[in-house]
């Protein structure tokens, strides 16, 4: 039996959560080119709907972030609000200096991963989108 288009949202979902497709870390083949640029690099990044590739993209530049003095900025756009408010989600626990590594970890792999969260991960969560809201 074919299946057409329509019935392909059906299995995965109208809502993509995640990429179905390897991380693309678009800073990484420039990465010398990047830090020896003096200027302030701007990127956006639009309906990925996960962090797959800001992840693999800062990952690559970090190494050699210490050589650059201007900033770089990624921005992301959404057509769903529920992945941009996930991926804001994301972002601040991986920015959280409040929280150990580790910790910052757990929560991160719990909240993204798991159906069923921990209730630590739960009130770190509830914490963050009073924040965000």
């Amino acid at each position: 039996m074919a299946m057409d288009a329509r019935d392909s949202k059906d299995i995965i979902g109208f809502k993509q959560f995640y990429g179905l497709s390897p991380s693309v870390g678009f800073l990484q083949h420039h990465s010398e080119e990047i830090a020896k640029d003096e200027r302030d690099l701007n990127f956006l990044i639009s309906q990925c709907a996960d962090l797959r590739h800001v992840m693999k993209s800062i990952s690559d530049i970090l190494p050699r972030e210490s050589e650059r003095k201007h900033r770089i900025n990624i921005y992301l756009h959404e057509k769903e609000f529920g992945c941009l408010a996930r991926s804001l989600l994301f972002l601040t626990i991986m920015c959280e200096t409040s929280l150990a590594k580790r910790e910052r970890m757990e929560i991160f792999i719990d909240l993204y991963a798991n159906i069923l969260i921990s209730s630590k991960s739960d009130e770190y969560m509830q914490s963050v989108l009073n924040e965000l809201i």
